[in-house]
């Protein structure tokens, strides 16, 4: 077999509709029931000669020169005989205070309840599983959602760890829109002083009033308060997971010398669903003001791969016939939300022209 991934063998993320996968990259199709986590052998129809379908997003990484999921667990030793968990990753709740632009009711309960679904909040409960997946194999263990600083499951898994005597062999991994940092009487700091390593992703795509207006209902100060307090933490490396998109290539400078400011390591992820928040939606007519942003953030950060590939989807817009459906999007979610997402993107006249100019007389 010429395909291999460590996450085939070793991995395990569990998803907040009582499904799981070997990693949070596969195919959204090729999730199994949750049952299967006492099937040693639950991924093993991934082993195949050549890239199965449902990996395609490391295939395509992979084949533009970007850091793929499946190079960071090959990059870690494990031993084949023993098919315990070695990689967790837990997003079993969809529990969050955030309703991300480019975002749903799969990942946010609060995006659930603003467009009418009854019982918005999903979780996935793992109490029956904890024998299986909390054992002396376990180093690497990730937390996103939803929200992980907010959910109790998250919490209860360090505290049962740290009782077992299991916190030193693990690294933890959040990727957290870093909002709230405080969870009830507990002391954050004190917890992860007892695991092997604690890194954090802080998710935000860009500063100040466009980014409130992208990550709704966060406060950007908050954020920036919160970013000043874990750097203070010796033991936390702190970095940023930015989604590169349609609502933020406009800002890209600032938000690159703030990162800079701040010594915060960045790492790039392309937005592609939906996909009419992409890169490749731009039209012909704002191409070199976004190719400008690109060519700014490359000069000052590096990341030539990621911004070569960035430049790529914009020269070939293959899909700006779906601009409309953009404009659309933003502008339902500014009148529902009361924001003014559509004053942040360079498209008032543009749209003014496409949908309000009546061309029939003309």
């Amino acid at each position: 077999m010429s395909w291999s991934c460590n996450a085939i063998t070793h991995g395990l993320t569990i998803f907040s509709d009582n499904r799981i996968g070997p990693c949070c990259q596969i195919s959204a199709d090729y999730l199994k029931p949750i049952n299967e986590i006492s099937n040693p052998d639950r991924f093993s129809d991934l082993l195949t000669e050549n890239a199965p379908a449902a990996c395609e997003k490391c295939t395509v990484a992979e084949y533009n020169n970007l850091p793929s999921y499946r190079a960071s667990f090959n990059r870690c030793n494990v031993d084949n005989s023993d098919k315990r968990v070695v990689f967790l990753d837990i997003r079993n709740t969809n529990l969050c205070n955030l309703k991300c632009r480019y975002c749903g009711p799969h990942f946010s309960n609060q995006w659930g309840t603003e467009i009418g679904i009854k019982n918005s909040l999903r979780s996935t409960t793992i109490d029956s599983y904890l024998d299986q997946i909390i054992t002396n194999k376990l180093s690497n263990l990730y937390f996103t959602g939803g929200e992980p600083l907010i959910s109790s499951d998250h919490w209860n898994l360090l505290k049962i760890l740290i009782e077992k005597k299991l916190s030193h062999k693990v690294a933890l991994v959040y990727n957290s829109n870093l909002t709230v940092v405080k969870y009830k009487n507990l002391d954050i700091e004190s917890l992860w002083k007892e695991f092997k390593s604690v890194s954090v992703m802080v998710s935000f795509d860009a500063i100040g009033e466009t980014f409130e207006n992208i990550r709704s209902n966060a406060v950007w100060a908050d954020v920036e308060r919160n970013i000043e307090l874990f750097k203070t933490y010796s033991f936390v490396k702190l970095s940023v997971c930015c989604v590169l998109s349609i609502l933020n290539i406009w800002h890209l400078e600032e938000f690159s010398k703030f990162c800079l400011k701040h010594k915060l390591p960045i790492q790039f992820v392309m937005l592609d669903g939906p996909d009419y928040l992409a890169l490749d939606v731009i039209p012909d007519e704002f191409k070199d003001l976004a190719l400008e942003q690109l060519l700014i953030a490359q000069q000052l950060l590096g990341y030539n791969d990621f911004f070569n590939f960035a430049k790529s989807k914009v020269i070939n817009n293959i899909n700006q016939c779906l601009i409309n459906q953009t404009i659309n999007h933003v502008l339902l979610l500014d009148k529902i939300r009361d924001e003014n997402m559509f004053d942040h993107l360079p498209f008032g006249q543009y749209s003014k022209n496409l949908i309000l100019r009546n061309h029939e007389y003309e």
